[in-house]
């Protein structure tokens, strides 16, 4: 869920998800929505009042490939920014991000794989170290286009 702001900068409201397909599409979704609107604890829970300025947005992910490297420095090349989002995960810390992400910010491929270990609770370059993991996945992307607008498949560009 994303509020604009005013100027056309979308506001992120609430983000949760299952990156494994642990349940059907439909209950996933379901549920997912439900957590983001509620239960992020990043954001106090929706209001009613706040619907009509909400514009809903559903990635769904296809399941996430580890990325089997012999040299780490080689990750960036096994990344586009605009097809693939990212899951760092080392010991018991693990973050995840968006295709999408990487766009909207205009992040390099290295940039991207620093912000998914930031994201995951570790330094910017964790993605070097031996015992990292990093996947990759891609995402069907569907938003409104205005609050309680049409739906459309959203598709990255890179420009």
């Amino acid at each position: 869920m994303v509020q604009p702001d005013g100027m056309r900068k979308r506001v992120l409201r609430g983000c949760i998800g299952y990156p494994e397909p642990v349940l059907p599409l439909v209950e996933a979704t379901i549920r997912a929505a439900l957590d983001a609107a509620f239960h992020d604890p990043r954001f106090p829970p929706l209001m009613e009042n706040e619907l009509q300025n909400v514009i809903f947005e559903v990635s769904v992910l296809t399941k996430p490939k580890l990325l089997n490297v012999s040299d780490p420095r080689e990750l960036p090349r096994h990344i586009k920014v605009g097809v693939h989002g990212l899951i760092v995960e080392r010991g018991f810390f693990k973050g995840l991000l968006l295709p999408q992400v990487a766009v909207e910010y205009e992040w390099s491929e290295e940039k991207f794989l620093d912000q998914a270990c930031i994201k995951a609770g570790l330094p910017a370059r964790a993605w070097m170290m031996p015992g990292t993991k990093v996947y990759t996945f891609e995402a069907q992307i569907f938003a409104e286009l205005e609050p309680e607008g049409e739906i459309i498949e959203r598709k990255l560009s890179l420009v």
